[in-house]
């Protein structure tokens, strides 16, 4: 795995950013946090952060074609990014393969694995239900009120048509990305496009809705 874009470099990064606002005082979504997630891993650990989950959660859940981003990797069936520009089909913007050595995502994974890991998530194979629940619990700020983005701890905690959703969506290098976990009725939407804004919450909603309301069996 690449670690060409070191720790050291990563701490810049975070260290040259300004806090938006006092901590527990609001609430804004930020790539930042995974990065420093994936900074800590390494303090922690000492391992780099792709090989920590491939030893504590891909090899054990039997996630073969989860891996970080490798271009030099040959990805049997690995699709292409695509974006749309002026109404014309163009190729993914190149990255550079630093980038992608960072935990705010860079992943390949296929929807077989993703099955896999929503399966694990109904069970104490990777956290205690304790863990878990606290995951999917609304984050409060420092006045006891919960945050404006109805977020927890790496999943957004909503509610769809009555039903409880824990849900997230993720864009890169065009991608983009959504799961859909309506944990209440053991439903699972996963929705993996290679068009960038291809709105695949959209998708996923609609789903939901159908299976859901019985037009889907």
């Amino acid at each position: 795995m690449r670690r060409d874009y070191t720790e050291a470099e990563q701490l810049k990064i975070v260290e040259s950013i300004p806090l938006a606002f006092a901590p527990g005082t609001s609430w804004s979504y930020s790539n930042l946090g995974f990065l420093t997630i994936g900074i800590l891993i390494h303090k922690v650990t000492g391992e780099f952060y792709g090989d920590f989950l491939q030893e504590h959660i891909f090899l054990p859940l039997g996630m073969q074609t989860t891996r970080i981003i490798s271009e030099a990797d040959i990805v049997p069936n690995r699709s292409a990014g695509y974006r749309l520009v002026k109404g014309e089909l163009k190729n993914q913007e190149w990255v550079s393969p630093t980038v992608n050595t960072t935990a705010d995502g860079s992943l390949y994974f296929s929807i077989m694995d993703l099955a896999k890991w929503d399966a694990a998530l109904y069970t104490e194979k990777l956290l205690k239900q304790s863990s878990l629940d606290e995951m999917w619990t609304v984050a409060k700020l420092n006045n006891g009120q919960p945050n404006s983005g109805h977020y927890g701890f790496g999943w957004f905690v909503v509610t769809k048509n009555g039903h409880r959703v824990v849900e997230h969506e993720g864009a890169w290098q065009g991608f983009e990305t959504q799961i859909s976990r309506y944990v209440d009725d053991k439903l699972t939407v996963v929705i993996l496009t290679n068009l960038d804004d291809a709105k695949p919450e959209v998708f996923a909603d609609r789903v939901a809705e159908m299976y859901l309301s019985g037009t889907v069996k």
